[in-house]
C-alpha cells in the first residue's frame, strides 16, 4: 500500500514547535501481525514493553471479581475470555491510591501517576505517570511512547502525564495513529524530519542558554522549580539527539497492506474501534517503533457505543447512555444494567485475549513478544465514583519475571497500587526505587 496520505511540511522556521521524539529502528521486512520482531530478526534478545488500558466508570463487581483468592481460582464470568490465557494472567484486587484517592469522574488523572489531583484548590496539578517512566528508560525508539484513547485530546482522555505532570494529548483517529508511527517514505519529506531534528537542537539550545542566564535572579523555591524543568529539556534533548542517529536508517519495511485504518463496518462500535487500536499496538511493539502505550478504552460519559443498544435489549433493560450505565450497573445486584455493564467488560477482556493472541504469534530470540510484554487493564472505581478498589488484571511479561495464574487479594487500603508500578517498573529494567506512595514490590507476582 503506498503512503499518498503524507502531506509535504511547511517550511522550518527558527520558531518550530517540537515535534515528535524518539528515533527510527531498521528492520527487515516483517507481515503485519505475524513472523518475528526486530530484535528477533537480528538475533538480539527483545526488550521490554508495557500497554496499560483504562477501563471508565465502574464494572458490574458481582460479574468481575472471583471468588476464590490464590491459584486454585475460576475466573470470573467478565473475564471468561481469558481463560485459554489463564496461566498469563493474575487477576488483583483490593489495590487503590491511598493518599492520593480521589473521586468523581476526573479518575483518568491520576490513574497512573497517584497524585492527588486537587491538593491545590481552584487548579489541577499532576505529576509524572507510570508509563512515563517507563518511556525514560526502555528507548530509544522513534516514539517514546503512544497515547491512544476514543476521542483525541488531554484531560480524561490520556492516562499519561509528562515529568511536569502535563497531560500527553491522546489520539483517536486510526490514520493520525499510524503516521505518528512511521516516519516518511519519500525521501525529500525524510530529509526535511532531519531538518526539523537539527532546528529543534538549535531551539533547544538558545532557549536552555537564555534560562540559564535568568536562573540567577530567581529565589531558592523558583530555582528548584527551573532545575525540574531544565531536567524535562535535557530528556527532550537525549530524544533529539536519537532520532537524528536513527533517521539515518531510513523507514521500516512491513506489509502496510495489512493495516486497517479504518472501522469495516463504519459504525460506532467499541469492538471495532478497541481491536484496530491493539492491532496498531501489536505492530509497534513488533516493529519497535515505540515500547509504551497507554489506551483510555472510553469516557466517563460516553461515548454511546451501538453495543450497548444490543446489550440493553439481551438484558431487557432500559436503554441507557453509557453514563447511567456505568453509575446504575456498577450499584451492585444482577439486574439488566449490571448485565449489560458486566457485558462491556466482558468485551474488554475478550480485545484483552485477543491482543495476547497475536502477541503470542510474533516471535522473539527467547519466547513470544507476549513473554516480553506487560499488560495491565484496570480501572479507578468499582462503582462509578469510587476509587477504594481498583478492578485490574495484569498479564505477560514471563521473560521479564512475572508469574501469573493467580487472583491476588488485599484488604482495602492494605496496598497502594504505586507497589505494583513499582514493580513493572523495576522489572522492566528502569533503575527506579520508588514510585509515588509505594512502600514496596509485590513479591507474590514474580517468579
Amino acid at each position: 500500500m503506498k503512503p499518498t496520505w503524507f502531506s509535504r511540511p511547511a517550511p522550518i522556521s527558527r520558531r518550530a514547535t517540537l515535534r515528535g521524539l524518539g528515533g527510527l529502528i531498521a528492520l527487515p521486512f516483517l507481515e503485519a501481525m505475524g513472523g518475528k520482531t526486530l530484535a528477533a530478526a537480528a538475533g538480539k534478545s527483545d526488550p521490554a514493553r508495557l500497554a496499560c488500558f483504562y477501563i471508565p466508570g465502574g464494572i458490574a463487581a458481582s460479574a468481575w471479581f472471583p471468588k476464590e483468592a490464590g491459584r486454585n481460582f475460576a475466573l470470573a464470568p467478565s473475564q471468561k475470555p481469558l481463560e485459554k490465557h489463564r496461566d498469563a494472567v493474575s487477576v488483583l484486587t483490593g489495590l487503590s491510591h491511598i493518599q492520593g484517592r480521589i473521586t468523581g469522574h476526573v479518575h483518568p488523572y491520576n490513574f497512573l501517576t497517584g497524585h492527588n489531583i486537587n491538593l491545590t484548590p481552584g487548579a489541577i496539578t499532576n505529576t509524572i505517570s507510570m508509563d512515563q517512566v517507563a518511556a525514560q528508560h526502555v528507548g530509544p525508539t522513534y516514539l517514546p511512547s503512544l497515547a491512544l484513547s476514543w476521542t483525541n485530546g488531554v484531560g480524561t482522555s490520556t492516562l499519561s502525564r509528562n515529568a511536569l505532570g502535563v497531560d500527553i494529548p491522546a489520539i483517536a483517529d486510526y490514520r493520525t495513529v499510524f503516521e505518528r508511527l512511521f516516519p516518511p517514505a519519500d525521501h525529500r519529506q525524510l530529509a526535511d524530519a532531519k531538518a526539523r531534528v537539527q532546528v529543534d537542537r538549535s531551539v533547544l539550545d538558545a532557549a536552555v542558554g537564555d534560562i540559564k542566564a535568568f536562573k540567577g535572579r530567581l529565589a531558592s523555591g523558583d530555582r528548584h522549580r527551573l532545575d525540574q524543568y531544565l531536567d524535562a529539556i535535557r530528556e527532550v534533548e537525549k530524544r533529539l539527539v536519537d532520532r537524528g542517529d536513527l533517521l539515518e536508517r531510513g523507514r521500516p519495511q512491513f506489509d502496510e497492506a495489512g493495516v486497517k485504518l479504518e472501522a469495516p463496518s463504519g459504525k460506532q462500535s467499541m469492538r471495532e474501534h478497541v481491536e484496530l487500536m491493539t492491532d496498531m499496538i501489536a505492530l509497534a511493539f513488533q516493529t519497535d517503533m515505540t515500547r509504551v502505550v497507554t489506551q483510555v478504552l472510553g469516557g466517563e460519559g460516553g461515548p454511546n457505543y451501538n453495543e450497548y443498544k444490543d446489550w440493553a435489549k439481551a438484558a431487557g433493560g432500559q436503554l441507557r447512555g453509557a453514563h447511567d450505565f456505568h453509575h446504575k450497573g456498577s450499584q451492585g445486584g444482577d439486574g439488566a444494567d449490571a448485565k449489560v455493564l458486566a457485558a462491556r467488560d466482558e468485551l474488554f477482556c475478550a480485545t484483552l485475549a485477543r491482543l495476547m493472541d497475536k502477541l503470542k504469534t510474533i516471535q522473539c530470540k527467547e519466547g513470544t513478544l507476549l513473554d516480553h510484554t506487560v499488560l495491565m487493564l484496570g480501572g479507578s472505581q468499582i462503582s462509578s465514583h469510587s476509587g477504594k478498589s481498583f478492578p485490574m488484571l495484569l498479564a505477560g511479561g514471563s521473560k521479564l519475571g512475572f508469574k501469573h495464574g493467580q487472583h491476588l487479594r488485599w484488604k482495602t487500603d492494605e496496598k497502594p497500587i504505586s507497589n505494583l508500578y513499582l514493580t513493572i517498573l523495576q522489572q522492566m529494567g528502569c533503575p527506579v526505587q520508588s514510585f509515588k506512595e509505594s512502600n514496596g514490590t509485590i513479591s507474590e507476582l514474580l517468579a
